[in-house]
């Protein structure tokens, strides 16, 4: 283990590159997150990153175990997510997005009646504007920020 740790130690700019495009591109293709053709190429792209990681490390066996590790260190995440979904869910009750959906679509369907409008009430005067507050802070001789005319 030391020996993976001193290689790690003296990784460059472009094994951190070829890592992180490898960590990116195998996210990318094991997730929803792009359809079956994208993930193919990203798949391939992710496949080329590792093997170029692989061979600018020196030795490159480093770099093979390397990205085995951050494959099974993925996988265990999902594995580990993936069951506390099913604990949760199993737990409070899954809800399918489509009868959530639908019950909203059924909640918009009754619409409440309108209510009745109010006669609309006569002007007498118009509103006095009141004085900025500023002003009378600062005093009558200090600009103040209403829009009245001068």
């Amino acid at each position: 283990m030391s020996e993976l740790h001193h290689s790690l130690e003296t990784m460059g700019v472009l094994q951190f590159l070829f890592a992180v495009a490898f960590l990116i591109c195998y996210s990318l293709a094991i997730g929803d997150f792009l359809g079956p053709g994208a993930r193919v190429s990203v798949a391939l792209f992710g496949l080329v990153s590792a093997v170029g990681f692989s061979v600018f490390t020196d030795p490159w066996v480093h770099g093979v175990l390397l990205t085995a590790f951050a494959v099974i260190g993925i996988g265990l995440f999902l594995g580990i997510a993936w069951m506390l979904k099913l604990v949760f869910a199993s737990a409070v009750g899954e809800v399918s997005v489509e009868a959530a959906y639908g019950d909203a679509l059924s909640a918009s369907a009754t619409e409440p009646a309108p209510l009745p409008e109010a006669p609309p009430q006569p002007r007498t005067s118009p509103d006095p504007v009141a004085e900025a507050p500023i002003g009378r802070l600062l005093g009558s001789d200090v600009p103040s920020f209403d829009q009245r005319a001068s």
